[in-house]
């Protein structure tokens, strides 16, 4: 594991199916997560860690012509046929095609066809001619091959849509031929697996980036700020807030330590970090800032656009519902706008309720963007306050949190729920407003207590261990719920690192919802303070 490998388990997953590739058994993949979460990296670490018993045809997708698009991919073929010899980008269509005719004949006559097809600007056909040179190299080399294609989503997008059909057809018919997917528009891209590439023989396991695990980021973050005042503090802090997006991750590390160094006071911590957000994310020339500038510039270009924006906004500010954000914005087009978020991947709704789960985007929206609106100038005095209030509040409320046990900050969490229905673990239920709860402690060395939460007619047992639940221990709780009287609506397992399988498996069914590390970044996210933003 290199030193800014943040997700190892995913890594060592990625690794194995190509091992097991090259064994003969396929696994097609599919990698989705935001921008920004560390995609490319990952499928950077799958060509290195590929056998020399396979041939590995990397090919990213940019948002560049058709014709561009058909050439990198058949340029990629040629360079995959020679080894990866020929690298240089710049290196013209007709040198490859010179350079890998005495390898690849074959390949290269089948390339060759495609050529007329581009003076004849149809790029559709050419995609295809391209595609089926793939497993005419495959047997031609006597090697299976390995298909990354980086943000395949771009196919559509550059007006080549007809090619998930096209792709759909190849991964069903083609074993020889591993394909590995990868796209930061979620949403759209669970769509297109579903519907056009989900076929018989060629499913695909999706893999979805998460936050990235603590005792893995946390140490990298100090690392990498060694020398930087409060580090130590602010690591944990960073890595909570950040931990879905090791670009952030890395882009606040190197900017913390430039002004570190550029500083000539002692400040503390929270006023470096305060610093380091407004020149990155305050500031309308900060990068961040430009950068959740143009996650947005998408919506004004819809016709429901500034509708979806207002609602936006107001999400980030804390409205949960959307019967709360009608009550601000008005019903008509509402649905509308919040179904083009959804799409555009700016927002998500968790049951009933509605979140930015983006934490940059967040507060950018509930800061500069909101204030800009306001017609707040930008830059200004008035907006530098309102942003280090928003990001103080944030800090002290880690500060606060962190101090605290797991099982108090599990219990903080319950006195939050006010009847909001959410979906985790693959459950939809509603968090009932809880007037009354008690801990029961459990055997010191599982280091975890049982809560007993009471509202409104309703009871819940919750097991609540920071690590090590077991199947005894789902056994305990289990024993534990039966002597409640009366007996428990729910029975709640919450656990901060991800449940050994077996117990999650008896944990389902004694009909127990399992709430682990990401179910709980979401419910956090979800409960922010609103007077922060």
């Amino acid at each position: 594991m290199t030193s800014s490998d943040l997700r190892p388990e995913l890594s060592s997953h990625l690794a194995q199916r190509l091992a097991a590739f090259a064994d003969g058994f396929r696994q097609n993949l599919a990698l989705i997560g935001p921008r920004g979460s560390g995609k490319s990296f990952q499928l950077q670490r799958l060509d290195a860690a590929a056998s020399p018993s396979l041939l590995l045809l990397h090919c990213p997708l940019y948002r560049e012509s058709s014709r561009q698009v058909v050439l990198r991919l058949a340029s990629g073929i040629l360079r995959t046929g020679c080894d990866g010899s020929s690298s240089a980008s710049e290196e013209s269509w007709e040198s490859l095609l010179r350079q890998a005719e005495p390898q690849i004949p074959q390949t290269v006559a089948a390339l060759r066809a495609i050529e007329p097809l581009l003076g004849r600007r149809a790029y559709g056909e050419a995609l295809i001619r391209s595609l089926d040179a793939i497993p005419i190299l495959s047997q031609e080399r006597g090697k299976p091959c390995v298909v990354i294609m980086d943000e395949f989503l771009l196919l559509e997008d550059v007006g080549l849509a007809h090619g998930f059909h096209e792709l759909g057809k190849r991964v069903m018919t083609w074993p020889s031929v591993l394909f590995v997917l990868s796209s930061s528009s979620c949403y759209r891209a669970r769509l297109i697996l579903r519907e056009r590439l989900q076929l018989l023989f060629g499913q695909f396991e999706l893999l979805t980036l998460e936050a990235v695990n603590p005792t893995t980021a946390i140490p990298w973050v100090q690392q990498e700020l060694r020398g930087v005042r409060g580090a130590k503090a602010m690591a944990p802090f960073l890595v909570q807030w950040l931990g879905g997006y090791p670009w952030y991750l890395s882009t606040f590390c190197r900017r913390l330590k430039e002004l570190d160094v550029l500083s000539r006071r002692p400040d503390a911590a929270e006023a470096l970090f305060l610093q380091t957000a407004w020149d990155l994310l305050g500031r309308s020339e900060g990068p961040l800032h430009q950068w959740c500038r143009s996650k947005v510039e998408t919506l004004t270009r819809n016709r429901l656009g500034l509708r979806a924006m207002d609602a936006l906004v107001h999400i980030a500010g804390g409205c949960r519902t959307a019967t709360e954000i009608g009550k601000r914005l008005g019903r008509s087009g509402l649905t509308e706008g919040l179904q083009l978020l959804v799409e555009q991947d700016l927002a998500q709704r968790n049951g009933s309720c509605w979140i930015v789960t983006d934490p940059i985007l967040r507060c950018w929206l509930s800061t500069a963007c909101a204030a800009e609106r306001g017609s707040v100038g930008p830059d200004s005095r008035e907006l530098r306050t309102r942003f280090d209030q928003y990001l103080r509040s944030l800090w002290s409320t880690w500060v606060q949190t962190h101090e605290l046990s797991f099982i108090d900050q599990v219990i903080g969490l319950f006195e939050k729920f006010r009847d909001e229905t959410v979906s985790l673990d693959a459950k939809i239920g509603r968090l009932p407003t809880f007037r009354a709860i008690t801990t029961h402690r459990v055997e010191p060395e599982t280091a975890g207590a049982y809560l007993i939460a009471s509202g409104d007619g309703k009871r819940w047992c919750a097991s609540v261990h920071e690590e090590g639940i077991d199947e005894e221990t789902i056994a305990r709780f289990e024993t534990f719920c039966r002597a409640q009287a009366p007996k428990p609506a729910r029975k709640i397992v919450i656990t901060r690192s991800r449940m050994d399988p077996n117990a999650r498996l008896v944990a389902k069914a004694a009909n127990m919802w399992v709430w682990e590390g990401d179910d709980l970044t979401t419910l956090m996210g979800l409960y922010e303070p609103i007077e922060t933003r």
